[in-house]
């Protein structure tokens, strides 16, 4: 796979990461959707999912830096793949916070669909 599309990727998954991070907090969760999740809700109906794709993201980013440069160079293309990353998740959700409502839908989509079965 070409350098640049591997370090586009890891830039991506370092925003990915963190804007989901973010969301699993709930006063990011309310600043983005405008909705102030319920007690049921975001203890561990959505903090849990958000977190886990978050980290999950961020391990992502550093194998795409490994795969790239290998150990020696690909782990400091890495901590600065998550500086970048974290630095515009902070400016998105500063400014531009509405922009995350997107990833937001995504993420509840799964919770609104299935209520969860109780009888079975």
């Amino acid at each position: 796979m070409p350098e640049a599309i591997l370090l586009t990727l890891i830039l991506a998954t370092s925003y990915l990461g963190f804007a989901l991070l973010a969301l699993s907090q709930e006063k990011h969760w309310e600043r983005v959707t405008g909705q102030r999740p319920s007690q049921r809700d975001m203890p561990a109906g959505r903090t849990l999912p958000l977190r886990l794709a978050g980290y999950g993201l961020l391990a992502l980013a550093l194998a795409l830096s490994l795969e790239r440069d290998g150990a020696s160079f690909g782990s400091i293309l890495w901590v600065v793949g998550l500086s970048v990353g974290g630095l515009a998740t902070v400016a998105t959700l500063t400014w531009r916070s509405a922009w995350l409502k997107p990833l937001a839908r995504i993420a509840s989509a799964g919770r609104s669909q299935s209520p969860g079965r109780q009888g079975a």
